[in-house]
């Protein structure tokens, strides 16, 4: 859907909601891999503009897992009494008659995200890297700290350890690649059998990384995209944030860009420094967090060099996918890291 497709209707919905006087300004998409996403300003003749984000499925996508955005509210509703930097909800609905399908508005944070990891400006002007991953690590502890399991008890059912293998094979199943699909199927099988037999269980944001914070003047002020969010084993998290920061875990291309951030080790201790979670399992966390996003590459490859979700970025994780299917089998074949 154009932008140009929607103004319309977005215009119209800002006079219901704030009357006749409110203009739509500055209104763009805002990139993201879930749906649409698009940031706007309402124009008030005797206020402040209020500045807001519409997410909505992309066209013809039904409103299921990632692409049902309603689905978020209650969770970010949990976020925001808990005073994560997450964006607080405004206003939703299922009635498509508004945008032509479910929507949700949010709050827009202030800051900006530092420049993507897989593109050519990775880490350009970034200073006091350290602090910022320090900051985004701590806050990442105070959503593991929220009892997700008890105040999103009617959200969703929490998905362990083996559900949360099981649950990509659907989509690496969805790739033609047969070489790909027998090598993530041997890394299903690998750490179905080298699953621990207990885990903490809470929000797992599930793509949480440098791509999805936002900073301003030196400090973590909005962590985004919680599409992907569920209530399972929490170290999922922070394995996936070592395996985005692991060389070892990456081909030639991205790896001439990875000497901007710290790596693993520094989210380690700064981990181990706020949160009393044993940490003994996260070998394993950051296989399957290999192994989620091998399967996600399988898939979205494929659509992305057919056109059908153009992105850069799967490039450079088709040339990582062997490097993070042989690290992951390294990780959990090994008694530590």
């Amino acid at each position: 859907m154009k932008l140009d497709e929607i103004l319309p209707r977005l215009r119209a919905w800002s006079r219901n909601a704030y009357g006749d006087g409110a203009q739509i300004d500055a209104a763009g998409f805002l990139g993201g891999h879930s749906g649409l996403t698009i940031g706007f300003d309402v124009l008030l003749p005797e206020a402040d503009a209020d500045r807001l984000v519409l997410k909505m499925p992309p066209p013809g996508a039904a409103a299921k897992d990632n692409f049902d955005v309603v689905r978020q509210v209650p969770l970010l509703n949990v976020l925001t009494a808990h005073r994560i930097p997450a964006p607080q909800v405004r206003w939703y609905s299922d009635d498509v008659s508004v945008f032509g399908g479910p929507y949700l508005m949010t709050c827009r944070l202030p800051g900006a995200p530092l420049p993507d990891v897989f593109g050519p400006n990775a880490g350009i002007g970034v200073v006091d890297v350290f602090k910022l991953f320090d900051d985004a690590v701590a806050n990442l502890v105070k959503i593991h700290a929220i009892d997700g399991a008890t105040e999103l008890a009617d959200w969703n059912s929490p998905r362990l350890v083996h559900d949360e293998i099981e649950h990509w094979v659907r989509v690496l199943h969805k790739s033609t690649n047969a070489d790909w699909t027998r090598k993530g199927m041997a890394l299903r099988d690998l750490l179905k059998r080298k699953a621990p037999d207990r885990c903490t269980i809470g929000i797992v944001h599930g793509d949480f990384y440098s791509n999805n914070w936002l900073f301003k003047d030196g400090r973590l002020s909005g962590i985004v995209d919680w599409e992907g969010t569920s209530v399972g084993p929490i170290l999922l998290d922070l394995g996936w944030l070592c395996m985005m920061y692991d060389e070892e875990s990456w081909g030639p291309i991205r790896r001439t860009s990875m000497n901007w951030h710290p790596g693993p080790a520094s989210f380690i201790s700064r981990y181990s420094e706020l949160s009393q979670v044993d940490l003994g399992d996260l070998p394993f966390y950051r296989a399957l967090a290999g192994y989620r996003v091998a399967c996600l590459t399988a898939y979205y490859y494929e659509l992305h060099r057919k056109g059908k979700r153009n992105n850069p970025a799967w490039e450079v994780f088709a040339e990582a996918f062997p490097f993070i299917i042989d690290r992951s089998i390294d990780l959990v074949t090994r008694d530590s890291a």
